[in-house]
């Protein structure tokens, strides 16, 4: 990568309505951010408030129905969301499943790649955030679980 296509991307992502823009060439590898002032953390958690709050309205289960207890999976990944396995068949889980740690809880679409979403431990679901087919960013609430004792 030369520098002059690093000076061009960076006038292209400040002139854009894009807030970051990540490339790769011949193993290099740049990634630019209009917010990388912030640490990384207050980056997911301003992302993920964000993100809830616009799409609150279409929310699967209200936020208020989990307990502070219960264990929250995020996505991993940038994508759309999907709760079943194709259009038209069953959701992976509803509210009040019981599910193992390492069960099929949805799907990460990502550059045409089907990304899985697992339950990192046993329990009941009580809350599902998002609507099959939600855009997602990397840390935002997928499902919580009530853990299992």
């Amino acid at each position: 990568m030369d520098l002059d296509l690093i000076e061009r991307l960076m006038r292209l992502l400040e002139t854009s309505d894009v807030n970051e823009l990540e490339v790769s060439e011949n193993g290099m590898r740049i990634r630019l951010s209009k917010t990388a002032t912030q640490p990384i953390r207050a980056q997911v958690a301003s992302a993920a408030s964000a993100f809830a709050s616009d799409i609150g309205a279409t929310s699967v289960a209200s936020a208020s129905t989990a307990t502070s207890k219960d264990h929250v999976v995020v996505a991993g990944l940038p994508g759309t969301f999907y709760r079943s396995p194709m259009p038209g068949e069953p959701p992976f889980v509803q509210v009040g499943d019981t599910v193992e740690d390492g069960r099929k809880l949805g799907i990460i679409e990502a550059m045409k790649m089907m990304n899985p979403v697992e339950a990192d431990c046993a329990g009941v679901i009580t809350v599902i955030h998002l609507e099959d087919g939600a855009p997602v960013t990397a840390g935002v609430p997928l499902f919580a679980i009530a853990r299992s004792v």
